[in-house]
């Protein structure tokens, strides 16, 4: 029924191409994926950057020995309890395990890595690399170019003034993370104070293990209507949560979602109310919706997730629920803090709570998980 969900299984078996390493310029490096130490380790002595993850399973196992008495009229019987433990190591793979060109980015950058001529399967490894969007650094990351790209790591710092109203940012038009390829994947990025966090134009494509916050306008802006994948991050302060809205010229280029599909699966999103929100004034603090959706948008499903929303929406209590495209849905939680009940309805597969505790803890969970020092 989705035929671009398909060909995303596809890319990790496509072109095996030779290796290729260059050093980008900059400084020392002082980033990786979440600015902090990574807690990484390795299953075998060759080369890898594959994260592991261990998980301790406990056997118990009883023997029991018998002897009897030179009585005749008792026996005793004794029974001894051993317990053994055995750990088993799972490897959480990465998309910087392929085959193809590798790219290392190091060091502070003040300006874009634009490169739109990237080869098939190239891995971006920005592990080591701090971007610092700025109103002359729009798009820190902006990519084109050949199928399968993998973009792994990089801390991104915005420099825009946190004050700055929702127009003053949308005029400007940023986003960190911009590609126009298929079958991108972006993983254990960190992302702070930009417009849009993460905007595909071309798809299928995943997003892994990414941590945003702060983001003035969708923290993920899929307006091109692309199939993809969210899968286990953080969304710590969105003004929108993601975006499948197509502008006319995005129409009127022939995007349609309606036959493709998006899942959102054991990922966090959290609407942040923000100066000078759309259609309010600069001293007001606003925000937009969980999901800004329209008729050529993707099929949705959702599971697994966490929401949390302070307040109503600047459009309205009818924006704060679910769209009618969702085909697929399971256990799923919206931590409410506003007043009264939740303003929109929601489908039975969430949970509605007004428990602060149930957001703070699995973001603590999260953040544990992926090895974020407090």
């Amino acid at each position: 029924m989705y035929p671009k969900r398909l060909a995303l299984l596809a890319l990790s078996t496509a072109l095996a191409l030779p290796g290729l390493a260059i050093a980008a310029p900059g400084g020392n490096g002082n980033g990786n994926a979440f600015g902090r130490k990574p807690v990484t380790t390795t299953t075998s002595t060759s080369s890898t950057t594959s994260t592991t993850r261990t998980t301790t399973t406990t056997t118990t196992t009883t023997s029991t020995s018998s002897s009897t008495t030179s009585s005749t009229t008792s026996s005793t019987t004794s029974s001894t309890t051993s317990t053994s433990t055995t750990s088993s190591t799972t490897t959480i793979p990465t998309c910087l395990d392929g085959s193809g060109p590798l790219i290392t980015l190091t060091g502070t950058w003040a300006t874009s890595y634009d490169n739109r001529a990237l080869l098939d399967l190239t891995r971006l490894d920005a592990r080591q690399a701090t971007f610092l969007p700025s109103p002359t650094d729009l798009y820190p990351l902006n990519l084109a170019g050949g199928s399968g790209t993998c973009v792994s790591g990089g801390v991104e710092l915005g420099q825009y003034d946190r004050s700055l109203t929702w127009d003053q940012m949308h005029t400007m038009n940023n986003a960190g993370v911009r590609f126009e390829n298929a079958g991108v994947t972006v993983e254990n990025v960190r992302i702070d104070d930009v417009a849009d966090g993460i905007r595909p134009v071309a798809g299928p494509f995943v997003i892994r293990g990414t941590w945003l916050s702060y983001v003035r306008d969708d923290c993920v802006e899929n307006d091109h209507v692309q199939p993809g994948l969210i899968d286990d991050s953080l969304f710590d302060g969105c003004y929108v949560g993601i975006s499948e809205r197509p502008s006319l010229a995005i129409i009127t280029s022939g995007y349609d979602g309606r036959n493709d599909l998006l899942t959102v699966r054991q990922s966090l999103i959290r609407l942040q109310p923000m100066p000078g929100p759309r259609g309010g004034l600069p001293t007001d603090f606003g925000n937009g919706q969980f999901f800004k959706w329209s008729d050529l948008a993707t099929h949705l499903e959702l599971d697994d997730n966490v929401f949390l929303a302070e307040q109503v929406g600047e459009g309205g209590a009818s924006t704060m629920g679910i769209p009618s495209s969702l085909v697929g849905c399971s256990n799923n939680v919206m931590v409410w803090l506003g007043q009264g009940p939740y303003p929109a309805p929601l489908p039975a597969c969430f949970t509605v709570t007004t428990d602060r505790s149930v957001w703070d803890a699995a973001v603590a969970t999260w953040k544990l998980r992926h090895g974020v020092v407090p």
